[in-house]
């Protein structure tokens, strides 16, 4: 019979950073749907020409954000796999989140250059924060000696 092996301070805090991005994932989503009208809006008012159209036609024009916020709703249920595997010490979960947890950074600093709501704008830039923690613990030695078995 194995000792139960004890998760390392860093991979328990990187580990609670996912959890954490994943929580704000989903309230974007929500988010995302229960603002969709104030979103277009946002688009609208930032193209000079859909500005020129009708709401109606200018709309038809607007980035698909059911569609897209959906997509990142998938993505989080591979990171929440992973999450659950990190104190496990499997190696191809630090890896899943090492990607995830970079393409949501590059994610992040792309949302700042296109119209947003205050409220969509603050939960990324801590979703972009708490990706950035857990790259960074999932990277220390005590981690590294974790996920090396």
């Amino acid at each position: 019979m194995t000792a139960p092996s004890i998760t390392p301070p860093a991979v328990r805090n990187a580990t609670l950073a996912v959890w954490a991005v994943l929580g704000l994932v989903v309230l974007r989503v929500i988010l995302t749907f229960a603002m969709s009208d104030a979103l277009v809006d946002a688009w609208i008012d930032s193209n000079e020409s859909a500005k020129a159209l009708p709401r109606e036609i200018a709309a038809t024009g607007a980035p698909k954000y059911g569609p897209i916020a959906i997509g990142i709703l998938v993505i989080g249920v591979v990171m929440a796999l992973a999450a659950a595997n990190l104190p496990k010490g499997k190696q191809w979960a630090r890896v899943v989140v090492y990607v995830i947890a970079s393409l949501n950074i590059i994610g992040i600093v792309l949302s700042f250059l296109a119209p947003s709501l205050v409220a969509l704008m603050v939960i990324n830039a801590l979703v972009g924060v708490l990706s950035i923690a857990a790259i960074v613990l999932l990277s220390t030695a005590e981690a590294n000696r974790h996920f090396a078995g």
